[in-house]
């Protein structure tokens, strides 16, 4: 039986930590703008830039954490630390969407006194910090899935804050208040709509489940092609992180094989195949004789 290890990709914490402040800052003045000017549109955008705040936050921490060794207690390491902090990132903004739709609903019909020439003035900062941060985070946003979570949220939001902007100038000029409730629902479905690919992805991960640009079936298919393997069962291929599949499985060689000569070579074809194929550099493998009869075990 073998294990073969790849390494871990790097973090991009100064990208991060950049974006981090300066929605950390624009949050502040995005919320009191919201309450001075009583716009449910801009304390939707600050409720969207809090969670943009949160998700870079967590890719932060989480980076830092990933980065951890391994030990005898987390064999292996602390990588999928990033999925947990999407997934609690992504369970957040389908809360706050909530929230957002529903004050959007209770506002129908109603009459606010919004202000729509300051609103518009924080709504442009607003646009200008996203924007920033949306581009900081563009080079090194397909790296890891906390970090591509945060750039969605970013782009989303900057989105966000264009409709905030057309709000402002139509309630500034025409005083038509019900756009800025239509620009809060927009925007809600915007964040649940770049939510949806992260959470469906994180949950893969925390289940297990096959990697999406790898086939199951293929990757048996290929192992049975090659010379000796006569079966394979316990086939399992999961995601140890984002980037880093692992595989395990049983196979089940001709009898010459068994012989020493020819033993590690069909075990070393079959991590060769994997690794150059399919890219799967941690393979757990145990090499059986054709009459082999597994034992289960009850109780």
């Amino acid at each position: 039986m073998t294990t073969a290890h790849s390494p871990l990709g790097h973090s991009n914490l100064p990208r991060l930590w950049w974006a981090f402040w300066i929605n950390l800052i624009f949050l502040i003045v995005e919320l009191g703008g919201g309450i001075w000017t009583h716009s449910l549109a801009l304390l939707s955008d600050a409720g969207h830039m809090a969670m943009d705040v949160l998700a870079l936050g967590l890719a932060i921490f989480v980076s830092k954490l990933a980065e951890r060794p391994a030990d005898s207690q987390w064999t292996y390491g602390y990588v999928r630390a990033e999925v947990i902090g999407a997934f609690i990132n992504g369970g957040t903004l389908v809360f706050i969407c909530g929230f957002i739709l529903f004050e959007a609903v209770k506002r129908i019909g109603a009459s606010p006194s919004i202000s729509g020439k300051p609103m518009l003035i924080v709504a442009v900062l607003g646009l200008g910090a996203n924007g920033i941060s949306t581009w900081i985070l563009a080079a090194c946003q397909k790296e890891n899935l906390n970090t591509r979570g945060a750039y969605l949220h970013l782009l989303t939001d900057t989105l966000g804050s264009v409709f905030v902007i057309i709000s402002a100038v139509i309630i500034w000029i025409w005083n038509f208040t019900l756009i800025d409730v239509i620009a809060s629902m927009v925007i809600a479905v915007l964040i649940l709509a770049s939510t949806k690919s992260l959470l469906k992805e994180s949950v893969r991960l925390l289940m297990d489940t096959v990697p999406e640009n790898l086939d199951y079936a293929t990757i048996k298919k290929a192992i049975l092609d090659q010379p000796h393997v006569e079966d394979v069962h316990d086939l399992h291929i999961w995601s140890i992180s984002q980037h880093r599949p692992g595989l395990s499985a049983h196979i089940k060689v001709s009898a010459e094989c068994i012989d020493a000569q020819y033993w590690t070579d069909c075990l070393n074809q079959t991590q060769v195949l994997l690794r150059n194929r399919f890219r799967i550099d941690h393979t757990t493998l145990q090499i059986e004789p054709g009459d082999f009869t597994e034992k289960t075990h009850c109780g």
